[in-house]
């Protein structure tokens, strides 16, 4: 993967020959086209490769419905071609697997997983629970301890146990406000749903957000 130089190729996108192009941030760049497999070379396959073949599988099929919170929750590691999905994706890949010994193959775990990831100080004796219509989010107030500040924005996730579906807010209530309630107006009102909540803040210069790790706060 590298960036296409020639000004003729600016612009340019799909696959030509053996190579792809593509697009990120109004820059242009080029692969290599993955090969195909035969039957018989996927038939020798070993059985770790076969496992992280399915980690990665997985990895996708879980992330894909979940790009838009993603895309915010690892917006400082978009460079260049990479992008915030891509960390995303290698974050969980390496981070949110457990091991079942009983088949020998390794299944998501989606309290391992970061909706978002950064340095900046995040959530202390958070917790989630049901209230009313929706889920009320509750934080110790942790200002001026590290680099948090009053002013940071709450980013609070939920995860449908189906994980194909998802309420949140990207901006939600301050650090100093302790608390912030997500209306589920509209959903089953029996589903269960995963909990994530970290924080963002604005640069002041740049404008751009830098955000904490996400907390996972069970299953409400």
């Amino acid at each position: 993967m590298g960036k296409a130089n020639d000004p003729s190729l600016k612009g340019l996108s799909g696959k030509i020959g053996n190579l792809v192009y593509y697009q990120r941030n109004g820059e242009t760049y080029v692969r290599a086209a993955p090969g195909k497999q035969s039957k018989a070379t996927k038939a020798k396959t070993s059985e770790p490769k076969r496992i992280s073949q399915d980690v990665v599988r997985q990895t996708h099929a879980f992330l894909k419905n979940y790009k838009h919170l993603v895309r915010f929750g690892y917006q400082e590691h978009a460079v260049g071609a990479k992008t915030a999905y891509h960390r995303a994706a290698s974050y969980t890949i390496k981070n949110s697997f457990d091991y079942r010994p009983e088949s020998a193959w390794k299944v998501l775990d989606i309290s391992k997983v970061r909706i978002s990831l950064g340095d900046l100080t995040g959530p202390e004796e958070a917790t989630a629970s049901r209230e009313g219509t929706g889920v009320r989010f509750t934080w110790r107030d942790n200002s001026w301890e590290g680099s948090a500040k009053p002013s940071d924005e709450a980013f609070v996730v939920l995860i449908h146990e189906s994980r194909a579906g998802s309420r949140f807010v990207y901006q939600g209530s301050r650090r100093s406000e302790r608390s912030h309630f997500l209306n589920l107006d509209g959903a089953d009102p029996n589903a269960k749903w995963h909990a994530f909540l970290a924080f963002s803040q604005e640069n002041e210069y740049s404008k751009k957000r830098f955000l904490s790790n996400s907390v996972y706060l069970g299953e409400v």
